[in-house]
């Protein structure tokens, strides 16, 4: 199998994967789905994402506060709902091999308790059983945020219902996610550098487009979402300066991501522009988070 044809067939994999979970009903209250995934359901229009993304939510955090614990409910319940999934289908394509969840970070508690889980999930595919090794599949779940009023919503997935971050608050959360890639977060917590996330500032282009700014109460929403998501994270902004950190370096990054050639560059710092006008007129900035000692 080569390389396009394992990227095809990763995506569609994870398209049954989020099916199953979100049938199961012991995981359709613990899991708040989000990323590039859930935004194509919003949107109609697709940026390819080959992983899933989901928050944990507070209460399952509070009842299972132990690692151990939550990592064997988690493989327990997926095991089942996977199984679950792949044996009603007719004909049976999919077969599960194995659900092996793990702590992220692995080995030592995260210094700020925000812990997360990694499933990683391997499965027989009758279409082709002459493959040696069929790609792993993720489903990260990340630690417990605060969300405001009506952050989460009833997400129609064909003929499904999923848990997941409304619109307005990817957007916020994206701006959010932006922001800790870039070197003056990094440094804050004491982190490696990485790669800075230019996709989304394309996935923020595509929501302007459907939600244009002048759709105000959309914006304040949003505004709201971010704010809420940078104090998750002890995230500082001081405005537009922030966010074009190295912004040359941004750029060149976006330009040489083909995926993301749907949206121009020049369309995309556009897009942010007028986001982060409008955030300045509604007094968003500045934010300042002191880390808890």
């Amino acid at each position: 199998m080569d390389q396009a044809r394992q990227t095809e067939w990763k995506d569609e994999i994870l398209g049954e994967i989020l099916r199953a979970v979100s049938m199961h009903a012991p995981l359709r209250p613990v899991l708040i789905f989000k990323g590039a995934r859930i935004l194509n359901l919003h949107l109609g229009n697709q940026r390819q994402s080959l992983d899933i993304d989901a928050n944990l939510c507070f209460e399952f955090q509070r009842e299972v506060p132990d690692p151990q614990k939550q990592t064997a409910w988690f493989e327990k319940q997926l095991t089942v709902a996977f199984r679950n999934h792949f044996e009603a289908q007719e004909p049976v394509r999919y077969e599960l091999d194995s659900v092996r969840v793990v702590r992220n970070p692995p080995v030592t508690p995260h210094p700020r308790g925000w812990d997360g889980l990694v499933a990683k999930i391997k499965v027989t595919d009758q279409k082709h059983l002459g493959v040696r090794s069929l790609p792993t599949v993720d489903l990260e779940i990340a630690a417990p945020e605060t969300l405001g009023e009506n952050a989460v919503c009833q997400l129609p997935m064909d003929d499904l219902t999923i848990q997941a971050y409304a619109l307005h608050r990817i957007a916020g959360e994206k701006m959010r996610a932006f922001l800790t890639s870039l070197p003056a977060y990094r440094s804050k917590i004491n982190s490696p550098q990485r790669e800075v996330r230019a996709k989304d500032l394309h996935d923020l282009a595509r929501i302007l487009e459907t939600k244009p700014i002048k759709n105000k109460e959309f914006w304040k929403s949003a505004a709201h979402e971010f704010r809420l998501a940078c104090q998750s994270r002890y995230v500082d902004c001081e405005g537009p300066e922030t966010f074009r950190q190295n912004w040359s370096r941004t750029k060149a990054i976006y330009e040489s991501e083909a995926q993301l050639s749907a949206v121009t560059w020049q369309d995309a710092d556009d897009a942010l522009s007028a986001i982060l006008a409008l955030f300045q007129q509604l007094n968003v900035f500045p934010l300042s988070f002191p880390m808890k000692t």
